[in-house]
């Protein structure tokens, strides 16, 4: 992220230092949020990170905070799409032990099938 942002952030002591009170978020103006003009139309690709998307746009990654605060992302480890093969083997972790026995791969086509009404995510990707 860009150092500049941090300036903007007010100025605290902590354990008798003074620091930037990093905690603070910002936000865009509601007027900016409701003007569908304020914002580019972008489908996110697989593979995409906020870095290419912001070099896309402003032509410099450090801008990606613009892309997370856009999408209302705090925790981009987490909020972040994940590519399919990230989320497969979330998947696999997650309903691995309820999925009755399977392993690896088992596991993701267990959790696509319809017909389950178990408490499970069911992810599906069209072509």
């Amino acid at each position: 992220m860009s150092g500049e942002y941090f300036e903007k952030l007010p100025e605290i002591r902590y354990n008798n230092v003074l620091v930037r009170d990093i905690t603070r978020r910002v936000n865009f103006l509601k007027q900016s949020i409701e003007n569908p003009y304020s914002f580019l139309p972008y489908t996110i690709e697989e593979g995409d990170r906020a870095e290419d998307i912001a070099y896309h746009y402003y032509g410099d990654p450090n801008y990606a905070w613009l892309v997370y605060l856009a999408n209302n992302i705090i925790d981009p480890y987490n909020e972040w799409p994940m590519d399919e093969d990230t989320f497969h083997r979330y998947l696999i972790d997650k309903y691995q032990a309820q999925s009755g026995g399977r392993k690896g791969w088992d596991v993701v086509d267990w959790t696509r099938d319809s017909s389950r009404d178990d408490n499970i995510i069911y992810y599906y990707k069209e072509l």
